[in-house]
């Protein structure tokens, strides 16, 4: 680590970026086809791939929640002692941490009544993940690039 916090090697950052992208991919899929398929045909094979693309979705968030939590001592951590793109960082963590109890809550309810409810915050929440993940790797991107800007050299 140096002053500016840590960053990913290749290969962590690969990994990472490859899970988020079939995480996202597969709830999207996973939305597209529920516009799709008729719930109460199980003949339909709509319904068998949705039910394909929940079961890649579950397996991929829980590979990424592992991810999360290994990345948390290094790069998050890291990154905040060092002040770099805090706020940014804050709140994909916030997002997560969301989407991984709304997860929890859809695959456990609390109450039957509630899971309409929780599906679609789920949903609302998986496409704001879907949104900030290239805005926090636009952000980090730009100030690696202002950092590493000649008139920036101390």
């Amino acid at each position: 680590m140096n002053s500016w916090g840590v960053r990913l090697s290749p290969f962590a950052r690969n990994t990472v970026l490859i899970c988020s992208l079939v995480v996202i991919a597969s709830g999207m899929a996973w939305m597209v086809l529920g516009w799709q398929a008729d719930e109460q045909d199980y003949t339909d094979p709509l319904h068998t791939l949705r039910h394909r693309m929940l079961v890649l979705h579950g397996i991929a968030a829980y590979v990424m929640v592992w991810m999360v939590g290994r990345l948390s001592n290094l790069h998050q951590q890291g990154n905040w002692r060092a002040h770099r793109n805090r706020g940014n960082g804050l709140l994909l963590t916030a997002v997560l941490a969301l989407l991984a109890i709304s997860g929890l809550c859809l695959y456990y309810p609390p109450h039957e009544d509630w899971r309409e409810s929780i599906s679609q915050w789920h949903q609302g929440l998986g496409i704001a993940l879907a949104l900030l993940l290239p805005f926090h790797l636009l952000a980090a991107s730009t100030l690696r690039r202002l950092r590493n800007h000649p008139d920036n050299a101390r």
